[in-house]
Parts: C-alpha cells; sequence; structure tokens
C-alpha cells in the first residue's frame, strides 16, 4: 500500500472520531425510585390548657414557672412543710395554759349492811386550768427542735422546686436543640434536591453521568428519611416538656429563640460561696443539725422532774344551776427517779444522729463544690465548642459553594457535591449541638447556685 493511501485511511479515521465527538452521545436515563416526604405526624390538641399557660413562644424561664404552678409531684414537698407545722403547733401547746371544762348530775344511793340507807344526789360543774412551770427547758427545746425541722422540710421545698425548674430547662432545650436539628435536615433536603435537579439537567445536556442523578436521588432519600426521624424526635422531646410542665402531653407549645444567660460572674471562688449560701441542701442540713442538737438536750432532760400548776373553781348543789361553790390551788412535781437506763439511752443516740447530721452537712458542702465545679467546666467548654463550631459552618458552606461551581463548569465530579453537603449537615448539626450544651450548662450552673430567675418570687 502506497503512503498517499495509508495517509487517505487515516484522514478517514480521524475524521470519523472527530465526528464521534462532536456529537454527544444520547443520555440514558436511569430508572429512579422516588420518596415522597411523609406529613409530620401531629398529636391532637388537648381539651383543655390551663388559663395561665399564654399561647406564645415560652422561654425557659417561662416555662418553669407554669411548670411551679402545674407539676403535681411538688406536693409531696408542700405537704410534708404542713406537716411540720403541725407538729411545731403541738410542740408549743405545751407552753401554753391547758383548760379542763366539766359538768355532770349525780344520783347515788347508798345502802348498809343492815339495811338502812341514804341517797345524795346533784349537778356539779368545774373547770381546771393546768400550766406548764418548770420542766429544765425540756418543752422549749421540743419547740425549737419542731421550728428547725420546719425549716428543714421548708428547704426540701425549695430544693425540689430547684429541682423542677432544672429539669424542665433541660428538657426546654432539648427540644429547642431537636427543633434546630429539624431546621438543618428541611435546608438538607432542599440543597439535596437542587442537586438532584442539577445532576438531570446536565445529563439531559449530555454531560451529566447516569450515576451522578442515582447517586443525587439517593442522597434525596437520605435527606427525607432523617427528617423524618428528627421530626419524631422533637415531637417526643415535646411531650416530655409538657409532662414536666404539669401539662397535659398534648398540649401545643412555642418556643422562644432565645438562649440561657451567662452567668452573673465569671469568679469560680465567689461562685462556690454564693452556692454555699444559696443552695437549699445546705439549709436544709444546717436545719437538721440545729434540730438535732435540740434533740440531745430532749433527752438529756427525759426522766427531769415536771413541775405543773393548777387552778379548779367547781359549781355544786341539788338544784340546777348549782351554787356552792370551790376554788382549789394546787402544784404537783412529777419525777421518775429510776428509769433503767431509759434516759441515757436516748442521749447516746441523740449524740449518734447529731454526728450523722454533722456528716451529711460536710458531704453536701462538698457536693455543692462538685456541682458547681462541673457546671462551670461544662460552661466555659461548650461556650468554646461554640465558637469553633461556627467556623466550621462558615467553613462548610464555602467549600459546598465551590464544589458547586466546580461541578457546573465541569471541572468537578459530583460526588465532592455529595461529600461538601453531608460536611455541612455535620458542622451545621454540630453547631445546634454546642448552643444547646451551652444552654444546659448555664442552667446547670444556676442550679448549681440555686439562683435560677424562676425561683424568685
Amino acid at each position: 500500500m502506497s503512503r498517499t493511501c495509508v495517509a487517505f485511511a487515516m484522514a478517514l479515521f480521524l475524521i470519523a472520531t472527530l465526528r464521534g465527538w462532536a456529537e454527544p452521545t444520547p443520555p440514558i436515563m436511569p430508572t429512579l425510585v422516588e420518596t415522597p416526604l411523609p406529613a409530620p405526624v401531629e398529636l391532637p390538641p388537648a381539651e383543655n390548657v390551663p388559663a395561665d399557660v399564654p399561647n406564645a413562644p415560652l422561654t425557659a424561664t417561662e416555662a418553669a414557672r407554669i411548670a411551679l404552678l402545674h407539676q403535681p409531684s411538688l406536693t409531696v414537698a408542700k405537704t410534708g412543710v404542713q406537716a411540720s407545722q403541725g407538729r411545731l403547733q403541738q410542740a408549743k401547746a405545751g407552753l401554753r395554759p391547758g383548760v379542763v371544762l366539766s359538768g355532770g348530775y349525780t344520783d347515788q344511793a347508798i345502802t348498809s349492811g343492815e339495811g338502812g340507807g341514804g341517797g345524795a344526789e346533784g349537778f356539779s360543774t368545774g373547770t381546771n386550768v393546768r400550766q406548764l412551770l418548770f420542766d429544765y427547758n425540756r418543752t422549749r427545746d421540743l419547740v425549737r427542735q419542731a421550728a428547725a425541722q420546719q425549716r428543714s422540710s421548708e428547704a426540701n421545698l425549695t430544693r425540689a422546686q430547684s429541682d423542677l425548674v432544672f429539669q424542665v430547662k433541660q428538657a426546654y432545650y432539648a427540644y429547642v436543640q431537636n427543633l434546630r436539628l429539624v431546621s438543618v435536615q428541611e435546608s438538607n433536603l432542599r440543597n439535596r434536591r437542587e442537586h438532584l435537579t442539577q445532576a438531570k439537567a446536565l445529563l439531559d445536556a449530555g454531560f451529566g453521568l447516569p450515576i451522578d442523578v442515582v447517586r443525587a436521588e439517593t442522597a434525596v432519600n437520605d435527606a427525607v428519611f432523617n427528617l423524618n426521624l428528627t421530626r419524631n424526635t422533637a415531637s417526643v422531646a415535646r411531650v416530655i416538656l409538657a409532662q414536666l410542665m404539669g401539662l397535659d402531653p398534648r398540649t401545643p407549645i412555642r418556643t422562644a429563640d432565645t438562649d440561657e444567660p451567662a452567668p452573673a460572674t465569671d469568679d469560680f471562688n465567689a461562685l462556690v460561696r454564693t452556692a454555699l449560701t444559696q443552695r437549699p441542701e445546705m439549709a436544709q442540713g444546717q436545719a437538721n443539725l440545729q434540730a438535732n442538737q435540740y434533740g440531745i438536750n430532749i433527752a438529756k432532760t427525759a426522766n427531769a422532774p415536771v413541775l405543773v400548776g393548777t387552778v379548779g373553781w367547781s359549781l355544786r348543789d341539788t338544784n340546777f344551776p348549782p351554787k356552792d361553790s370551790t376554788l382549789t390551788l394546787g402544784v404537783a412535781i412529777q419525777w421518775s427517779a429510776v428509769d433503767g437506763g431509759l434516759t441515757k439511752g436516748k442521749v447516746r443516740e441523740a449524740e449518734a444522729n447529731l454526728q450523722s447530721a454533722q456528716a451529711q452537712l460536710d458531704a453536701t458542702a462538698l457536693t455543692v463544690t462538685a456541682d458547681v465545679s462541673q457546671a462551670y467546666l461544662n460552661v466555659k467548654s461548650a461556650e468554646q465548642r461554640l465558637g469553633t463550631a461556627d467556623g466550621a459552618v462558615t467553613n462548610a458552606r464555602e467549600a459546598l459553594r465551590l464544589a458547586q461551581g466546580r461541578y457546573t463548569a465541569g471541572r468537578g465530579i459530583f460526588l465532592d457535591v455529595l461529600d461538601a453537603q453531608a460536611a455541612l449537615v455535620i458542622a451545621e448539626t454540630n453547631r445546634v449541638n454546642a448552643q444547646s450544651a451551652m444552654n444546659q450548662a448555664r442552667a446547670a450552673l444556676a442550679h448549681a447556685l440555686n439562683g435560677d430567675p424562676a425561683l424568685a418570687p
């Protein structure tokens, strides 16, 4: 074959090849299964919503105050205060005069052995007043002990209220966290659908790949699945919050776009001193210690002499109303000289109770300090993570913008777009979680200090 023929054949081959490149290959449309977005699952509204629950977005503090009014679990602590008030009133009664009123009619027949007899009858009324004069301050110590026990029960109520406020705030910020995660997943679904539209357009133009469309549709399916799951998690969180607030779990709750306020000071030692002063556990422990101190005095005087004064006035007559009056004055002393070691045993028991109360108070102080320490560390760490998360979101959005631009210009692959979108979802999720962690940590610090504004009168 001559060189001319060879050159001609090569020219024909080159022309055919160039024509194949110039004419785009018809797109091969893949077979896809689209996933529709299900409607959110909603509970029917509650039949009765308390009038003091506003139909407006609630802050965490407002939600806590509603819980203080409606949560039935606080009834136990409230009845404990009422019971202690009753015991104090009983103890005070021992220091006050006691008055006994009496009245009656007597018809008495008396017979002798010889058959003779006589009778006595008549009306009688009487008033007797009894007053404690001296008992080595035993009754007064009983009153002081009951007063200390009442302070302990009141501190226990404050503690229950503080714990409830903390639980409501934790649930509130968990609900807000899930609502924000729903927004993240909704944004992710919109972006995934845009990526699918972009991949289909490039495939129709002959520049895209069928696998890119399949990957985009798969990403949309995953986004629908995650959004559905996140919506359900948020709905469950709302039910938990309503229950803690003492409301019907079907009650709709809207949250305000606010965060937990930062602590008033950054001085850790000042925070610890505040907690040791304000925490109801400390007040309760100190009241229990005082009650047991009075308990020793009470035990020591268990068998002490008791001096009682009495005044009596009575009327007696065969006619009614009776006219013959009698006035009596008296002083009585009561004392069991030997009690077989009963008093000594009570003293030993009271001393042991006092030592136990002191140990419990010391342990409470350690717990309070540990609570403040952990909450303070969590607050600082969460604040740092939030700042880092903000930068990560900014970078992830820029990376997605660049990946989309390169893919549209034909200089990048579709997997880069999918990866960039996935990275953005992770960054936005981390940002939401960091913000929720900061709010919950600040709420925990307020609880550790017992300085939560929801507890203010």
